[in-house]
Order: C-alpha cells, then sequence, then structure tokens
C-alpha cells in the first residue's frame, strides 16, 4: 500500500484559489461585453493562485512528492516567499470587500461569496493564533530574562572647553598657534568666558611679527606681560629696489615699519626668547619712547637680550665694522644669511647647537673660527657658499662629537671638500650634499672620510657625478645607510651593483641596513639593477621597505621592472620631475631641509635646478 503523502499548505491554497476561478470565469468570455464583477474576482483569484503554484503540487509536475524529501525546510519549493498581496488571508480579505462594495453584487453567486468569507474567518484565526504564541513566547522570554536594569549614564557629559583645567586649554591653544598663530583671536570670539581666558593667558601673546599693525604690536607687548617673546621681522627682499621707484617706496615703507617695530620692543628686549630679522639696509636709528635717537645696531648688540636663544640674520650688505658683538652664550640656533665678519665671532659659542650660514663668498679660515667656537654643534648647513683661501687652517681637524647633522646645500664640491676635511664627526648621522653644478668628482671624498662612518643612517647626493669607483668607496664609508638618496648625478647601473647582494662567502654585503632608496632625474636605465638590488635583499631577510624613482626613463623594460619591484616592495612610488620651474624666484625656507623626501630630510632637486639657472655658469667658471 502506497504511503499518502502531506502536502504543503501553499500547494493548498493554490488549489482552494485556482478552483474558485474555474468555477467563477466563464470558458469562452465574449470579447464585446463589458467584464462582470464575476469575471473580475475570477481573474483576481486566478492570478493570485498563480503566485502559490510550484512543483511542489504533484498534478502540476506529472509525479508524487519524493518521501525522503524535506518538505519543513522546503528545499524542493521555487516558491520560497509569497509576497503580501497575494497571501491568501490578504486575497480573501480584498475580493470579499469588493464584491460586498459592488453595486452589482446580486449577480455574484452567493455559495461562491459565502465559501469565501468562510475561508477567510478560517484563515483569520490562523493569523491570530500564530500571533498569540508569538506573544506568549516572548513574555516567557522576558519572565525569565533577567529584569531590566535602568539606562546608565552618558559616561561624557557633554564637552565644552571651559570645563578644561586652564592649563590644559593653554596647551591646547599653543598647539593650534603652530597652524594659526591668530588661532587665539578666533578662540575669543566664541563666548565671554573664553574671551576672559585669552585674554588673562600671556603665552597665547608671546608671538609677534611686524607685519602687525602698530597698535597691535603695542597690545600683544602689554598682554603677554612678562613670558619670553618670539618676534619676527621678516621683510620681503627686493633686489632691484634702487633701480625700480615703486619698489623703493615700498623698501622704504617697510623700513619704517621695522623701525616703529623695534621702537616697541625696545624695552621689552630682555624678553625676547627668538628673533628673525631681515632688512636690506640696516643704517638707521630706532626711536623708543621716551628715548633719543638709537642707532639699529645697538638694538642688536648691546647685550640686552640675554634669553635669546634662536637668532635668524639677513641684513642685506650691511657689516658690521664698529665695535665687537657682545658675547652671547644664551643663542642655541643661529641663522647667519649674507655677509658677515669676524666681528660676529662672539655669537659662535659652547651653547651653540645649530649653526646655518647661507649667501656668503667668504674665506675659509673665518668659517673655520667660527666652527672652532662652536664645538658642540648637533646640526652644521652651510648653504650658496663659496670659499677663499686655506692655507692658515690646512692640516687643522676639528672634533664634533655631538655631530648628528651635516649639510651642504647648492655648494661647489670644493667647499664640502673643505670642510669634511677638517672636520671629524664619529656620531655623524645625516649627511646632505648637494652641489649647485654637475661638476665630475675626480678624488672622491676627503681623505680623512674614508675610514669607515658606521652612525651614518642618511646620505643625500645631488649633481655627484662620480664614476663606480666612487660610489664603491662611499658605500663602503657609510655601511650603516638605511636611507639614500641620489640625484641628477649622471647615475649608471655600474654605480649600484655593489648594493647587489653577493653570496655571503664570496662577497661583503655593501649597506645591509639600507631600507629607504630615492633615485631623482637619473636619465640612465637603472630599473634592471634596483631589481637586482631588491630581490635578493628580499629573499636574505634585509628587505627594501621603499623605493622612489622619479624623473627616470620610462620604457617596455622599465614598465616590468617597475611591475616586478611592485610585487615585493610595500612601498614603491613612481613620478616625474617637474621640468617647469621658476628660475627667478627665492625660497625663503629656513630649514636645513628645504625641501623632503622619504625619512624626512632634504631632496633639494628643484632647488639645485633654479640654483643652476641663476649661479652655475657664474660658479664654474670661478673655480675652473
Amino acid at each position: 500500500m502506497s504511503k499518502v503523502v502531506e502536502l504543503p499548505q501553499h500547494v493548498l491554497d493554490a488549489r482552494f484559489l485556482q478552483g474558485l476561478a474555474e468555477r467563477l470565469l466563464p470558458p469562452d468570455p465574449p470579447e464585446d461585453q463589458e467584464e462582470s464583477i464575476t469575471e473580475k474576482i475570477g481573474e483576481d483569484l486566478d492570478e493570485a493562485a498563480g503566485w502559490h503554484l510550484c512543483d511542489c503540487d504533484p498534478d502540476k509536475r506529472g509525479k508524487g512528492l519524493d518521501e525522503d524529501s524535506d518538505k519543513e525546510d522546503g528545499w524542493f519549493c521555487l516558491v520560497r516567499d509569497i509576497e503580501d498581496d497575494f497571501k491568501i488571508h490578504v486575497v480573501l480579505e480584498r475580493v470579499r470587500s469588493a464584491i460586498e462594495i459592488d453595486p452589482n453584487r446580486g449577480d455574484f453567486p452567493e455559495d461562491i461569496y459565502q465559501e469565501i468569507c468562510e475561508r477567510y474567518n478560517v484563515e483569520q484565526a490562523k493569523l491570530l493564533e500564530t500571533q498569540e504564541q508569538t506573544q506568549d513566547s516572548s513574555d516567557d522570554q522576558e519572565q525569565n530574562s533577567p529584569p531590566h536594569s535602568p539606562p546608565r549614564p552618558c559616561i561624557f557629559p557633554p564637552f565644552s572647553l571651559q570645563h578644561l583645567p586652564p592649563e590644559v586649554l593653554t596647551e591646547i591653544a599653543l598647539a593650534a598657534q603652530a597652524f594659526d598663530p591668530h588661532v587665539h583671536i578666533t578662540l575669543s570670539h566664541v563666548d565671554a568666558s573664553l574671551r576672559a581666558f585669552v585674554k588673562s593667558t600671556p603665552l597665547l601673546w608671546a608671538c609677534v611679527d611686524f607685519l602687525y599693525p602698530l597698535h597691535l604690536v603695542y597690545l600683544y607687548l602689554e598682554r603677554s606681560a612678562d613670558v619670553p617673546l618670539r618676534v619676527t621681522m621678516l621683510s620681503p627682499l627686493h633686489n632691484v629696489s634702487s633701480a625700480n621707484p615703486l619698489l623703493e617706496d615700498v623698501t622704504l615703507d617697510e623700513k619704517k615699519r621695522v623701525k616703529q617695530v623695534m621702537g616697541a620692543l625696545y624695552p621689552h628686549r630682555h624678553r625676547i626668547l627668538s628673533l628673525r630679522l631681515r632688512c636690506d639696509d640696516f643704517k638707521f636709528h630706532v626711536s623708543p619712547e621716551n628715548e633719543g635717537q638709537i642707532p639699529a645696531p645697538e638694538f642688536l648688540w648691546d647685550g640686552s637680550m640675554v634669553k635669546l636663544e634662536l637668532l635668524d640674520l639677513e641684513l642685506g650688505n650691511w657689516l658690521w665694522k664698529g665695535g665687537t658683538v657682545p658675547s652671547s652664550g644664551s643663542i642655541r640656533d643661529l641663522y647667519l644669511h649674507g655677509p658677515w665678519t669676524k666681528f660676529s665671532l662672539p655669537l659662535f659659542s659652547s651653547r651653540l647647537r645649530s649653526l646655518t650660514i647661507t649667501d656668503d663668498d667668504t674665506s675659509f679660515t673665518k668659517v673655520f673660527n667660527a666652527l672652532q667656537a662652536a664645538p658642540c654643534l648637533i646640526s652644521l648647513a652651510l648653504h650658496d657658499l663659496s670659499f677663499t683661501g686655506r692655507s692658515k687652517t690646512e692640516g687643522s681637524v676639528l672634533t664634533f662629537d655631538q655631530l648628528e647633522s651635516l649639510s651642504f646645500i647648492r655648494t661647489h664640491p670644493r667647499v664640502a671638500k673643505a670642510v669634511l676635511d677638517c672636520i671629524a664627526a664619529p656620531n655623524l648621522v645625516s649627511l646632505v650634499i648637494h652641489y649647485a653644478v654637475a661638476i665630475p668628482i675626480l678624488n672622491g671624498l676627503p681623505p680623512r672620510f674614508l675610514a669607515p662612518q658606521p652612525s651614518v643612517q642618511r646620505l643625500d647626493l645631488t649633481n655627484c657625478e662620480g664614476g663606480p669607483s666612487f660610489f664603491s668607496s662611499l658605500f663602503r664609508t657609510f655601511p650603516g645607510v638605511t636611507h639614500l638618496r641620489i640625484a641628477s648625478s649622471n647615475l649608471s647601473g655600474k654605480c649600484l651593483l655593489p648594493l647587489v647582494l653577493g653570496e655571503p662567502d664570496t662577497t661583503e654585503t655593501t649597506c645591509p641596513k639600507l631600507k629607504h632608496l630615492t633615485i631623482d632625474n637619473e636619465f640612465n636605465p637603472i630599473t634592471g639593477v634596483i631589481r637586482l638590488i631588491a630581490f635578493p635583499r628580499h629573499s636574505a631577510g634585509i628587505p627594501l621597505e621603499s623605493v622612489t624613482l622619479r624623473g627616470i626613463p620610462m620604457d617596455d623594460v622599465a614598465y616590468n621592472d617597475i611591475r616586478r619591484l611592485g610585487e615585493i616592495i610595500p612601498k614603491l612610488d613612481i613620478g616625474e620631475f617637474d621640468q617647469e620651474l621658476d628660475a627667478y624666484g627665492d625660497s625663503d625656507a629656513r630649514s636645513m631641509s628645504e625641501t623632503s623626501s622619504e625619512g624626512d630630510w632634504a631632496s633639494g632637486d628643484e632647488e639645485i635646478a633654479i640654483a643652476h639657472h641663476k649661479y652655475g655658469e657664474r660658479i664654474r667658471v670661478f673655480y675652473e
């Protein structure tokens, strides 16, 4: 005896709806006759039945259900979810309401109407029973679950700057001033309490700029009370003012402003912690309140700035020759731009930690004496310098045990060689050599630097045209390099071959700590040798972390090399050198690294190109 298979409910619903539709729809309805209420209801029921039909109905697929089928999961059923509009209780409610409101209700078969109503009531009862079961289950879960705890109060109350301690708010405002020097003004416009805080916090008023209106300068000096001052008086450079009446008027106006600000600052000089001063003509007098006419040099050199730690001077062609500069043991950072004389030597002391000398054609003896007076330097940068004479210091050596950073920016190879030949820096970390013009290096490094310098981690070379032997000795001299940058040095693949990892038993690894390699503006094919450097190091567990290639020739071979490098280099940067440079612009950068590369150190390729346009031929002729 065959087993009777129970049909799914949606199949039974479909058969019920289909049966009603067949009883209501005529077999051959006339085409030109208006559709009656009976036919409308029949079509609606027929459409709804179609949504319930699937292969679960054996009459539709021509065979019985598989006894092993999982009817509960309905994996064999094509009707997974019936839309709400076609669920049976919704369909029955819709057609029942349509029948009751139709004016021709009397034409609809009464027995079918009653059958629809009875089935609707049954479906509604099922629906209510399901809802009650769901509600009971939810109630049971609530009874068995622990009582709801009251909502926890917010851990963080509504935040307001006024809630912060004054010292914390001061630190926040000072940090913001590094990005916007006038943020304290904005803060004072928030409300009365913050306005009172800003007015009563002298540290927020400690930075004075000569570009402020004079009444604001006095306001800053008053509200800064007795805290140390950071003063900026950097007037724009006007190199052709004497030939341009308009620029001459502008220069006179700026000189007047400098004189006024100096007059306001005169009684506060003992508070100046940092002074940046640039003036094309320093031959004027200052008129402080309740004082007579005071020469401008006296503002700087009468010994009143006892707290001065940073001095940045650019005084055009003015040279201090009358008297001497007083000894200033407080200065830690010194920037000298343009000519200076032996009378400035008292500025150099054992307290000096950072020294930058730029834009000067001076004697090497003067620079040597200045360096000799500052034995505790940590950072030394020489920009745009040329030297004359050296016989008096020949063979002398200065030892800088604390020197970590040494930079030559836009200098001639002879300048760098002269300084390197007389300096011993056993703890040097960063060496930057940017030559102003590309002159082949025939003799390589000075003899004193041929001994290994394992402390150097950052090496940056620009316009250093040396052959493979030069670079081979260079890499042996600095075996601890982690950041290497070479730019505009007519580099060939052979120059980088010493960096290729050799067999451990045959060749000593050169620069095993190298992690970051940057090549800029080299026009010889070098991507192949970089692959030879990168892949063995990756296999040996000393991989390169970043490779930057800018301004190199690109062809199919280079593209293929770069694609392969991308498989093993976490940070691979490919760029193009911008050939459109402003050959007439002047940089106002006051840091030793005028541009930056990987590892936040000097790159300067654009500066080198500019310098070549402006000074290249003059420097080459002078030295050759």
